[in-house]
């Protein structure tokens, strides 16, 4: 009988150690290229090779079946990330660990989203890394638009991989950890994803939970064009009263939305942000974020402003660009 993982079959089993086994996979694509970070409280992975003197960037977060968080480790993403077991917030210690092996004693920037056991654990980590003298900074990535009203109390979502790569980028040019945290959470307030997902029954929900919690807004699938302009209109009511007319596209399929979907929508999202008046300086469609079980979507947009253009141009790994 096959194993079930989130209410999905899969192949293989459903051990403790299924992240380490995860992370071993992915250190056998590139051998020379990758670090395993095993300390007994959790799972990290980490760049072998680091030449430059500069800003430290990790990303942490639960386990999933998605990209993130192990998949971001290069040298123009995350130097270093921290995966929690599956579905849970990473440990404290294991932040704390790799923040002090990749430090250059310029300081770490720890990006996380926005959800309690993921902030607690990070605010943990830099308590520990300031008593050892080790600067650290914490951005809260807040890019869920449904989940609050107030911008700076969302959750995060998929936008956490547009801001691994702008602090990475900025961190190359040799800025300090302050300049890169300001650089980061500006990008994060100019940041906006809405999820879409799709019942058997063909109704599209707007804005449901990680934890199924009900629909913010709900309407019937009238075809490609009808969803592109319903999901797109959400962010552009965002950016009206925006200066900037740039932006970069980042669209998300979850786990049951096909290869096909995902380019023939991007294509219409990003033909429907340019009628509109927008400059779509960078667009790409990816299965990043896996944590919801549905036919659905997460759109996700930045509103380019003079501190990220130079720090956004696209960035490709082994299977996927961001």
């Amino acid at each position: 009988m096959l194993n079930k993982l989130r209410n999905r079959h899969v192949l293989i089993d459903l051990s403790e150690d299924i992240i380490k086994k995860e992370l071993l996979g992915i250190i056998k694509t590139r051998p020379d290229y990758y670090q395993l970070v095993d300390d007994d409280f959790g799972y990290g992975l980490m760049l072998k090779d680091r030449p430059l003197k500069k800003v430290g960037v990790i990303a942490s977060g639960g386990g999933g079946l998605g990209r993130l968080f192990p998949a971001v480790v290069h040298q123009d993403l995350a130097d270093a990330v921290s995966a929690g077991a599956m579905d849970t917030a990473p440990n404290y210690l294991t932040i704390y660990n790799l923040a002090k092996k990749i430090d250059t004693g310029q300081g770490v920037i720890l990006l996380t989203n926005n959800y309690s056991g993921d902030v607690m654990n990070n605010e943990m980590a830099v308590e520990m890394l300031e008593a050892d003298g080790i600067d650290a900074t914490i951005v809260k990535v807040t890019d869920n638009f449904f989940s609050s009203k107030e911008k700076n109390k969302r959750s995060g979502l998929a936008g956490i991989l547009t801001l691994i790569k702008i602090a990475q980028q900025a961190a190359k040019k040799a800025l300090s950890l302050k300049e890169v945290t300001e650089i980061v959470e500006q990008a994060n307030q100019n940041l906006t994803s809405v999820t879409v997902m799709a019942t058997d029954e063909g109704k599209l929900m707007y804005g449901k939970g990680l934890a199924d919690e009900p629909a913010s807004f709900n309407s019937e699938f009238k075809g490609e064009a009808a969803l592109v302009k319903e999901l797109s209109d959400f962010v552009l009511n965002q950016l009206a009263n925006g200066t900037s007319k740039k932006v970069c596209i980042q669209l998300n399929t979850m786990i049951f939305t096909s290869y096909i979907e995902g380019n023939i929508l991007l294509n219409g999202i990003v033909d429907y942000f340019s009628q509109q008046g927008y400059e779509v300086v960078l667009a790409n469609v990816g299965s990043y974020y896996d944590m919801f079980n549905y036919t659905g979507l997460i759109l996700t947009v930045l509103s380019v402003d003079e501190s990220t253009q130079e720090f956004i141009q696209p960035v490709t790994n082994y299977d996927y660009t961001i």
